[in-house]
């Protein structure tokens, strides 16, 4: 089945927080074109849809269960699209992986205990580790001006202090959009059982890898490392349906599992989204949802490039990464010498466009910002052309 994502539907009035939450996170231009949080404008595919429709149809929407089969189903993904053979009694289920996150910092760590993470990173990471009244530990990534790395010699002296517990890794890289290779994920995950951290990874994005790259998981890579894992994912940056909030947490370990699913009880996180229970079975048993994710991620390159191509041809000095994953670009602003706040005021106020501001990462994201590249070619140029015009009024 062909899918046309070059259609455009008006989202707004639909409690979209994409749309209807500018308001919320940007008072100060409400009507900006949204290119910020991560979902996109895209329908989700015709199986979710008919799969969420038909449930709806029937007018009861009780306490619900995932399928009997969705742990399998879930894991035989694994093993297709990312080299991984879980065993389907490794997964429990939350509603959503932010809230996951924040119960995996409480059920590893103690008090006084440090949590790792790598900024620039997805900041739920930074917040599930200060919410908690943990001890937040910077790993910071570097920049060697076309790609961002990991600090090896860092991490492993952060890695060694007893009171680091728990490293946050999230991959593909989020903002930065680097997936990275077995050698380097190996490196990390000995790192990690060498000096008994344990690495609780959020592989939300893993689906979404162009073609020049090969995405593993780090459970993958071995036994060792996969026993000290906690991965964590969910269908809903796939299929675009995050507003479901169901996603699997996979942990080999069972004493890890055991005390990961005692958290989840005293948040009571178990209780399963409805909706999000019959989306996750319609996304990981229906062969024409994969189907839709190839057409995607071609979709999404074809939209990189343009973006590429527009900037370099009308706006050269604001640069682009070359993506390994995601639907979030990267863009460096830091050749027109803006604060984060003028740069931030900069996109919003005479672009007319919303993005997430690069500071807000951490690490040596200020000067950069994420750019949501998953709408139509035709929403994309006119954010584009928006931005163009207060570049050239600005005279950069």
């Amino acid at each position: 089945m062909k899918y046309n994502f070059d259609e455009m539907i008006d989202r707004n009035g639909t409690l979209s927080y994409k749309w209807d939450g500018r308001s919320i996170d940007y008072p100060e231009n409400p009507d900006a074109l949204p290119y910020w949080i991560a979902d996109t404008d895209f329908p989700c595919p015709r199986p979710i849809v008919k799969a969420v429709q038909e449930r709806a149809a029937h007018p009861i929407y009780g306490y619900s269960k995932v399928s009997d089969d969705s742990r399998a189903l879930i894991a035989a993904w694994e093993l297709k699209r990312n080299h991984w053979k879980a065993d389907p009694s490794w997964v429990t289920f939350t509603n959503g992986i932010v809230p996951a996150l924040s119960a995996m910092v409480a059920a590893f760590t103690e008090p006084g205990d440090g949590v790792i993470i790598q900024p620039p990173v997805y900041y739920p990471f930074r917040e599930s580790v200060i919410n908690n009244g943990r001890n937040l530990v910077k790993n910071d990534l570097i920049f060697d001006g076309e790609k961002w790395n990991i600090n090896f010699e860092e991490l492993e002296t952060l890695a060694a202090r007893p009171e680091n517990k728990l490293l946050l890794f999230c991959h593909p890289l989020n903002p930065v959009s680097r997936v990275l290779t077995k050698e380097e994920l190996r490196r990390i995950g000995e790192i990690c059982v060498k000096h008994h951290v344990i690495l609780a990874v959020d592989e939300i994005h893993s689906d979404l890898v162009y073609r020049h790259r090969t995405f593993h998981s780090i459970a993958a890579i071995s036994k060792e490392i996969e026993a000290n894992c906690i991965v964590a994912a969910s269908p809903s940056k796939t299929f675009n349906i995050a507003g479901l909030q169901l996603s699997a947490i996979i942990i080999p370990n069972e004493t890890l599992r055991k005390k990961f699913e005692a958290e989840t009880t005293k948040r009571v996180l178990y209780i399963t989204n409805l909706f999000g229970a019959t989306a996750f079975q319609a996304a990981y048993s229906d062969p024409e949802c994969e189907e839709y994710l190839e057409q995607l991620i071609d979709y999404l390159w074809d939209n990189y490039l343009f973006v590429d191509q527009f900037l370099k041809e009308h706006m050269p000095k604001i640069k682009c990464q070359k993506p390994d994953a995601t639907y979030l670009l990267w863009l460096d602003f830091r050749d027109l010498n803006l604060s984060a706040e003028e740069l931030q005021k900069f996109c919003l106020m005479e672009g007319n466009i919303a993005l997430d501001v690069g500071a807000w990462f951490g690490g040596d994201g200020e000067g950069f910002m994420r750019l949501n590249i998953g709408c139509s070619r035709q929403l994309l140029e006119k954010g584009l052309t928006q931005l163009y015009d207060a570049y050239r009024k600005r005279g950069f």
